[in-house]
Parts: C-alpha cells; sequence; structure tokens
C-alpha cells in the first residue's frame, strides 16, 4: 500500500494527485504535494497496472 502503486500518484513527478493543487505558503503558483513512491496514506486506491509494474 505505498504510493507507487496507488491510483493517485504521479510518478514521473512524484506528485500526490489525490486533491485539487494547493498554493503553497508565499507561492503564487499552486501544485501538488511531493511525495515518495514508498510513502502511504489513508486515502490509498490501489491501480492493478501499478501494482504490476512494481512486482
Amino acid at each position: 500500500m505505498d504510493c507507487k502503486t496507488c491510483a493517485f500518484f504521479n510518478g514521473s513527478d512524484s506528485e500526490c494527485r489525490r486533491y485539487a493543487p494547493q498554493p503553497a505558503e508565499g507561492e503564487k503558483k499552486a501544485s501538488w504535494p511531493t511525495v515518495a513512491a514508498d510513502d502511504w496514506c489513508g486515502e490509498y486506491q490501489a491501480d492493478a497496472e501499478k501494482a504490476k509494474e512494481s512486482a
């Protein structure tokens, strides 16, 4: 149940795209949070294709 197999993980930019991008404090541009491939959270949803690739 790591980010790398989650449906919301964008591996090319290491971003979690579960929610809309949010502006960081002092930034004018909104972005998704950066996460590590081996991170996890309670919002995890399995992506069958990514699970096959990481096996």
